[in-house]
């Protein structure tokens, strides 16, 4: 095998390595991710399609150089059975040849869509994460604010209750003074009839003294004009 096809190989036995290596399940794809985020993979990510299109072109031109020697080989005529040997020889090898760059090149795109579907399971599997959390942290809040309302609610119901307990106090006291003003005005209309009725009789004692006065008045009149006379 020549140097060309011996490298082919021992890339093909590589992507076999590595794709075996993805498929494994002890690795997860976070991991994975994390790997093809370090610095010295993303160095290299940065001229990622230039080297695929690299490895691509040249696996497509040895794959076209082992067809165009299968074919040669095919239509080559031979009558002696030594050259018969040779070229039957020379054509394995150049289907042995296109086995290995056909297969290094379809699995070259295996392992390029593996690790795109990797990275794009881990991003999903992480914004999965992302949302769960924020999902729990929206749900945290949510139970946080319906307790918060219940206990408003309770307090208000607290309050209100109270507040109607004052009310029925204050009502109860209204009532009571509302009580003692209609019996405070009947004692002042009472004590207005009182103080009347003292005003007449005071009215009616005075007219009478003052009757009093007059005749007493007219005695010591008389009693005066009658000591003159006896004198």
């Amino acid at each position: 095998m020549s140097l060309q096809w011996t490298l082919v190989a021992s890339f093909l036995y590589i992507e076999i390595a590595f794709v075996i290596l993805l498929l494994l399940p002890i690795i997860s794809p976070t991991r994975w991710q994390s790997i093809f985020k370090s610095r010295l993979i993303t160095g290299l990510a940065s001229y990622g399609r230039l080297y695929f299109n690299g490895i691509l072109i040249a696996l497509v031109f040895l794959l076209i150089d082992a067809i165009r020697e299968i074919t040669k080989h095919k239509t080559k005529q031979a009558h002696d059975q030594n050259t018969i040997n040779m070229e039957q020889m020379k054509e394995f090898r150049a289907q042995r040849n296109f086995y290995i760059s056909g297969t290094a090149l379809i699995l070259w795109f295996v392992l390029k869509r593996l690790i795109v579907l990797i990275q794009s399971f881990a991003q999903l599997k992480a914004e999965n994460k992302a949302v769960l959390k924020q999902a729990e942290s929206a749900s945290k809040t949510a139970r946080d604010l319906m307790d918060a309302t219940k206990k408003d609610e309770v307090q208000a119901k607290k309050d209100n209750s109270e507040i109607e307990k004052e009310l029925m106090i204050k009502q109860d006291e209204i009532k009571r003074l509302n009580k003692e003003l209609e019996a405070s005005k009947l004692d002042i209309e009472a004590m207005k009839r009182q103080s009347e009725n003292l005003a007449r009789e005071y009215d009616s004692l005075s007219g009478e003294h003052s009757k009093l006065i007059k005749k007493l008045e007219q005695l010591e009149y008389q009693n005066q004009g009658e000591t003159k006379k006896d004198n």
